[in-house]
């Protein structure tokens, strides 16, 4: 029974960190996978000191003071396409070695927003807005099958992770014009998160020694909601007609609800002829991805500045974010940059170019299922206006209708962990044995196309 017991430990051991490792590489593009409104999903979101449309009240509420009519905009990605591979992510070694890479390919369509903008008197603006923050649907794939060798060593393993990420921002802005060049202005936002995972493994492993075959099945299914709050202040500054500055805080996310379930089965059957069968079934409810409540993101701070003209728009901004209240997910400073420029074609087309970042501050992988990826990106878009004139008597003169195009695309560097299981043996102790965990380079691919359409009333 002792060989036995050894034995069960190892393969449940096993179990557990492999699915694990497909669990954490299901992280999507760090905290800015979509940009929100027409401005800037061409400017690659450099708008913090230029953002006076509805895409303010997520950007910079202070560029709200700067608004003069209503507006309604929907915008949203027509497909988001997000490639992640990790190279040798599952590993077998043993009488014959095999590994494989894991690897997630999901196309999907995501509502990024909706906002709603009005003058409330002369100078102030409010803004109501619904952002999708973050959507991820993975799917990871592992399967390794080692054939029957001369020793009747065999062994095929087949692991699955599926889910979904969701992170939806709901809340209101104001913007004052206090003057005639500076603008102030607040926004607060309540945050709901939601995650849906389904793992399942399946081993089968035959040896020529006592315990002839060992088959083990594991199936978990997760969940995870929470509610959280966020507080943005901001300011523009016009330095002169052409130059402006701008300046917002997020403050750090206040988490104030979590909800979270986790079903856990394992089952593993070992048999031989001359041993007695071992069979084990064992169910928990440990959690997993849950976080907990109080302050869970840190802060971030951005300055932008930039000159506007009648023809063009030129915009830098910096985005910093400090390694506090996150050990995982902010272990390091996060400093990202974007880029944009917006060319006035003629009266009714824009075209808009970008660069940006989206570095994240998690904490170095270690083990599964630790991974950390920075992306790099550039975005291009089109944008149409077309003027309708309407009767006398009318609140307003005109009505002015957008459509905006963008692509956006981002590359991202990191790493990832990989696990190493050896099986060499196993025939004689029925032990399976865990092999340090080690990292591995990883390139992932994202992109995106915006489609986007607003009325100004």
């Amino acid at each position: 029974m002792g060989t036995a017991a050894a034995r069960m430990a190892g393969l449940v051991v096993w179990s557990n960190v492999a699915l694990l490792a497909l669990a954490g590489v299901a992280r999507a593009g760090n905290e800015d996978s979509f940009l929100f409104g027409d401005h800037a999903s061409m400017m690659a979101g450099a708008v913090i000191a230029t953002a006076s449309g509805t895409g303010a009240t997520w950007y910079n509420p202070a560029g709200l003071g700067q608004n003069v009519r209503g507006r309604l905009e929907l915008s949203g990605t027509a497909f988001t396409l997000r490639l992640r591979r990790i190279p040798d992510g599952l590993q077998v070694t043993g009488p014959q070695d095999a590994r494989q890479a894991i690897k997630s390919t999901q196309l999907f369509i995501v509502p990024s927003s909706i906002v709603w903008v009005r003058q409330l008197r002369p100078h102030v603006s409010l803004g109501l807005g619904v952002f999708v923050t973050e959507q991820d649907i993975f799917r990871f794939d592992g399967d390794i099958q080692i054939p029957r060798d001369s020793s009747g060593y065999s062994n095929n393993v087949d692991g699955q992770l599926s889910g979904t990420i969701l992170r939806y921002h709901l809340g209101a802005s104001i913007g004052w014009q206090m003057g005639s060049r500076l603008r102030l202005g607040a926004s607060v936002f309540a945050v709901y998160e939601k995650h849906d995972e389904f793992r399942k493994l399946f081993a089968d492993a035959t040896s020529g020694g006592d315990f002839e075959t060992t088959f083990l099945q594991r199936l978990v299914d997760a969940e995870v909601s929470r509610l959280s709050f966020e507080v943005v202040v901001g300011a523009q500054l016009s330095i002169t007609d052409h130059w402006l500055l701008g300046a917002v805080v997020r403050s750090p996310r206040l988490t104030v609800w979590e909800g979270a379930s986790t079903d856990n089965s394992t089952s593993l059957v070992s048999r031989g002829p001359t041993v007695s069968a071992v069979t084990l079934t064992n169910v928990d409810h440990t959690l997993i991805n849950n976080a907990g409540t109080g302050l869970t993101m840190p802060p971030r701070i951005y300055l932008g500045v930039a000159r506007r003209t009648s023809q063009y728009e030129l915009a830098l901004e910096l985005d910093v974010r400090p390694p506090i209240f996150s050990e995982l997910r902010a272990a390091r400073w996060a400093i990202n940059g974007r880029a944009g420029y917006l060319r006035q074609l003629n009266a009714t087309n824009q075209l808009g170019f970008g660069l940006f970042t989206d570095r994240g501050g998690y904490a170095p992988p270690r083990v599964f299922p630790d991974a950390r990826v920075d992306y790099y990106g550039a975005t291009v878009g089109w944008k149409r206006k077309s003027r309708v004139k309407l009767r006398a008597g009318e609140r307003a003169t005109t009505l002015l209708f957008s459509t905006t195009v963008a692509v956006r695309y981002a590359l991202g560097f990191g790493e990832s962990t990989t696990i190493r299981f050896d099986y060499a043996d196993t025939a004689a102790t029925g032990r399976v044995a865990r092999i340090d965990d080690a990292r591995v380079d990883v390139i992932y691919h994202e992109l995106s196309l915006y489609l986007g359409t607003s009325l100004e009333f």
